[in-house]
């Protein structure tokens, strides 16, 4: 197996949530509290924060104007989002919630912080939405009140981040920075919900009252793997390495010339955003004290039609899910997709480590159904391509590893060989696994008889 290509796309950042109250009141016709709704502008290109499982953010918000002293608005405010049948927080005491995102100011929404603080949120009932109990979801405040905007003032910034924590978070209004403890990001599989840390800011006007979006980036990537074939006169099907469900593997090492070492990946780290920019804040990652591993990472094999598989059914009768094969160039070329999604945590850009993959496969001969299965074929993804991003994951950032099936694979077709180990680096410098073929043929020269006989 050979790596064909990587892909590395830069992930869509959320779209967000508009805000519902505010501050300070100014003419009674002109009070409006401050809301959190999704950016309309984003919703073809971009994901709901609550579709990823996200119920909730936290917020600083000041208000500032020329000759005015800038004051404090929402102190690590607990914003959160109820679709109002369980999911998210209890929307009872919200006099701000709407079930759907309404105008711009309308100053209602599904998002919300009312009546949010540890002293307000007494929620016992799972299917109204987080309990009292559930620490991890509950706000550092005891009260949180509506907040309405303050027209003696030009602007409010805000300052935004998910998921909420209630500790190991602070926001420096003097540099504008938001700094999380080295728990922030914490890598995980699939659901993103409470591993991945995103953040967000903006500046709002206060005369327009109009609610605040916000738009989430990234701290942690992503990585996705695919697979095509190229094995002339084979369909090719993708197997478990070891036992059910451990799928493709890959061993986190360095390279050194032809020696591979394996090595620490971080699977946490802290982070300090900086708002200089309010409305385009940058992430520094912090790896001071986090975690981390030599551990394989794991990704369940293609499975079925919904992961890019073809069925086939050999000459021999048997039936096989096979991956796609490659196509001629200029054709649309498809590929099969393992199921796991890994959201990993970014990585120092000085980071050398990357990863040896380990996939077995089934190769099943077209014209007569043989089959021969190859075990732990290799290939490592290196940290860097030059200056180019592969293993050492960056933030907000996706990466698709694209791997072809090709005749030269580096595994074995033994099925005695006691050297295979998945969580072993090393990649054999040549192919391992061997074609049949037929090197010369000669002809016995025809055996000599002598026979007399007279006449």
């Amino acid at each position: 197996m050979k790596k064909l290509a990587f892909l590395t796309v830069t992930a869509v950042a959320l779209a967000s949530c508009s805000s519902d109250d505010l501050v300070d009141r100014s003419a009674a016709e002109n009070e409006a509290p401050i809301a959190f709704s999704v950016e309309k502008k984003n919703i073809t290109r971009a994901t709901n924060l609550e579709a990823l499982g996200h119920y909730n953010f936290g917020v600083w918000a000041y208000k500032y104007g020329a000759s005015l002293t800038t004051q404090k608005v929402m102190d690590n405010y607990l914003v959160g989002y109820s679709d109002g049948a369980g999911n998210g927080y209890d929307k009872t005491n919200a006099t701000t919630w709407a079930s759907t995102i309404g105008s711009e100011t309308d100053h209602t929404s599904p998002w919300f912080y009312e009546y949010l603080g540890t002293t307000e949120y007494l929620n016992e009932v799972a299917a109204k939405g987080y309990t009292k109990d559930q620490a991890a979801y509950m706000s550092a405040n005891a009260n949180q009140y509506l907040r309405y905007w303050d027209l003696k003032y030009t602007n409010t910034n805000f300052y935004a981040y998910t998921p909420y924590r209630a500790a190991g978070v602070s926001f420096d209004e003097s540099n504008k920075k938001i700094t999380v403890a080295n728990t922030a990001q914490v890598a995980g599989y699939n659901d993103p919900s409470l591993q991945e840390f995103m953040y967000a800011g903006a500046q709002a006007t206060n005369a327009e009252l109009k609610d605040v979006k916000l738009n989430f980036k990234h701290l942690g990537a992503q990585v996705n793997l695919r697979f095509y074939e190229d094995v002339r006169g084979y369909k090719v099907q993708i197997i478990d390495v070891t036992d059910a469900k451990s799928g493709i593997q890959a061993t986190p090492a360095t390279k050194s010339s032809n020696t591979y070492t394996k090595a620490d990946y971080y699977t946490s780290c802290g982070a300090t955003i900086d708002f200089t920019t309010v409305g385009t804040p940058t992430a520094t990652v912090n790896h001071t004290g986090a975690t981390t591993t030599q551990d394989n990472l794991k990704f369940l094999i293609p499975a079925g039609t919904t992961d890019g598989l073809t069925e086939y059914t050999s000459k021999l009768s048997t039936k096989y899910n096979v991956i796609p094969e490659a196509v001629a160039t200029g054709n649309t070329q498809n590929y099969a997709k393992s199921s796991t999604v890994y959201y990993p945590v970014a990585q120092p850009e000085n980071s050398e480590v990357g990863f040896t993959f380990h996939v077995s496969y089934k190769l099943i001969a077209e014209d007569n159904g043989e089959e021969i299965t190859v075990h732990n074929a290799r290939v490592y993804v290196p940290a860097k391509n030059g200056s180019e991003f592969i293993a050492a994951w960056q933030p907000n950032t996706k990466y698709t590893y694209t791997f072809k099936i090709t005749k030269d694979s580096k595994g074995t077709t033994d099925p005695d060989d006691t050297t295979i180990d998945i969580t072993n680096p090393d990649v054999p410098a040549t192919p391992t696994v061997y074609p049949i073929v037929f090197d010369g043929a000669t002809v016995e020269d025809y055996t000599a008889k002598n026979s007399s006989s007279d006449f």
